[in-house]
């Protein structure tokens, strides 16, 4: 069967995003769908391939609800994988390829897959179970009998970054993986004319959302790993002919600092940040150096598969510091420690409900009866929201704590933080002291050609911390520990903590 026989005939519960991207092979073969460094595809090329995929899964006796586990680096090899297991009926579920060995094989292991799908520069865990090598099945073919989870059917485990403890997977239904990428290309107002960048690795929630989204606009995607700073990033948006870009704060933070003077990058319309807290001042700075860019702010979970909140550029001033309004469907609200709802204004732990929450996590129905409840989900982050709905996120549990019985946020001491001149990155921790409970100690990556005295930064930090927020330590460091979506990793952190680092107040 062709791919157009295919679009005519999807499957009676085929899910609405992934009917929009057969039709658009289609009746669009040529149009753009993704992009590598060595390789263009349209969206027929790209669902021909998926549909490759799908092939050899079934040879391999794959059948619908059947978990297939992806291991692959590369953007194509990645998403077309995703896409082939789900034209098979199956189950996907991404794993960070940058994992030890050891702990590779024990989220293969719990994933308990029918097949590995692996790109061809990865060995898969010594696990037993039967691998595919993706990389020869990158080849179009015509499309069979499609078998698309419906809409309540398990259709992602997505695990958890674990930068705080062990990784935890998270099951998402098809409605759940796609509706929310309806939702963010609604918000975003995106098109088939739009064309995003991204350097974050595929696997990870926001890798997939990204894609996802421009694929329910019938836009395309442009993927490249590496590094980029200031004007050589922007360079390679406008070589690209890209019209937005989506990353963590940690990426436009990248861009900004080096920049001298303001830049205009033609068709650049739009940048999308998330995944943890922008600084206030990397708005100020954006709005400034990139004067034709509208910002996004973004706010999001594993657990709701990607995107939660969006702040539209026009409310960046009035809320400053605000992740947005929740998404369509979605309802966010502070609760106390005994789950009370709080009024407006008021910190409490946040609670999320509406369609796009996941089922639970993989084999742990005690984390699950924790999370998930009548209330709805508990994130385990805490903020609050104002009278018109918009959400305020103060940070994880652990970034609220007490220092001698007065409460200290690490958010607000990396905001103060990153006003500084001389301070390009940072990342603040709770580090346990016997006589205070917790004191806040900081890591900071110095600006280009700037010096960062500990001693001094500290004394003119007191201008804008209250005595109980200043960091009791401010380490330098080359470069803040991330994971592959920007989140600074607590663990590491303590663990460079504990060894001493240069640099120390």
């Amino acid at each position: 069967m062709s791919v157009s026989e295919a679009a005519r005939r999807p499957h009676p519960a085929a899910d609405p995003l992934l009917a929009s991207l057969l039709r658009t092979a289609a009746g669009r073969p040529q149009q753009a769908c993704l992009s590598t460094v060595e390789r263009d595809y349209g969206y027929g090329e790209f669902v021909g391939c998926g549909a490759t995929v799908a092939a050899a899964l079934r040879e391999c006796g794959t059948r619908p609800g059947d978990r297939v586990v992806v291991l692959a680096e590369a953007y194509d090899a990645f998403l077309v994988s995703m896409l082939g297991v789900w034209l098979a009926g199956g189950v996907a579920v991404p794993l960070n390829v940058t994992l030890p060995a050891a702990d590779l094989g024990r989220l293969v292991e719990r994933a308990a897959p029918r097949v590995v799908l692996r790109g061809e520069d990865l060995d898969p865990p010594d696990t037993g179970h039967p691998s595919l090598t993706v990389d020869p099945l990158l080849v179009s073919s015509p499309v069979g009998e499609t078998a698309f989870p419906g809409p309540d059917d398990l259709a992602m485990i997505l695990f958890t970054s674990g930068t705080t403890g062990i990784p935890k997977g998270v099951c998402q239904t098809m409605d759940a993986v796609t509706g929310n990428a309806r939702r963010v290309a609604t918000a975003l107002g995106l098109t088939a004319h739009d064309r995003i960048f991204i350097n974050t690795p595929p696997y990870y929630t926001s890798g997939i959302c990204h894609f996802l989204t421009l694929a329910a606009a019938g836009g395309s995607l442009v993927g490249e790993a590496g590094f980029f700073f200031g004007d050589a990033l922007l360079d390679r948006l406008e070589a690209r002919a890209c019209t937005g870009f989506g990353g963590a704060p940690a990426h436009l933070v990248r861009v900004v600092e080096p920049l001298s003077e303001a830049r205009r990058v033609p068709g650049l319309r739009f940048w999308v940040s998330s995944g943890d807290h922008l600084p206030v001042h990397t708005i100020a700075q954006t709005r400034h150096l990139l004067p034709d860019v509208r910002l996004f702010n973004m706010y999001g979970l594993t657990e709701v598969s990607g995107r939660l909140c969006v702040l539209p550029p026009d409310e960046l001033e009035r809320r400053a510091g605000s992740v947005g309004r929740p998404l369509p469907d979605m309802s966010v609200g502070a609760r106390d420690a005994g789950g009370t709802a709080l009024p407006p204004g008021e910190v409490g732990e946040l609670y999320v409900a509406g369609p796009l929450v996941m089922q639970g996590y993989l084999d742990d129905p005690e984390a699950t009866a924790a999370a998930l409840g009548p209330r709805g989900f508990r994130t385990g982050d805490f903020g609050h929201t104002d009278a018109d709905g918009f959400v305020w996120v103060a940070g994880r549990k652990d970034d609220i704590f007490k220092r001698g019985g007065e409460k200290v946020s690490t958010v607000q001491v990396q905001q103060a933080l990153l006003q500084q001149p001389e301070v390009a990155d940072c990342a603040v921790i709770a580090a346990a002291d016997e006589v205070m409970g917790h004191v806040p100690v900081a890591f900071v990556v110095p600006a280009d050609d700037a010096t960062v005295k500990p001693v001094k930064l500290g004394r003119r930090l007191r201008g804008n911390l209250p005595a109980t927020a200043l960091p009791s330590r401010i380490v330098v460091l080359d470069r803040i520990p991330r994971t592959g979506s920007g989140k600074a990793v607590r663990a590491a952190l303590l663990e460079l903590l504990e060894g001493g680092e240069r640099g120390t107040t």
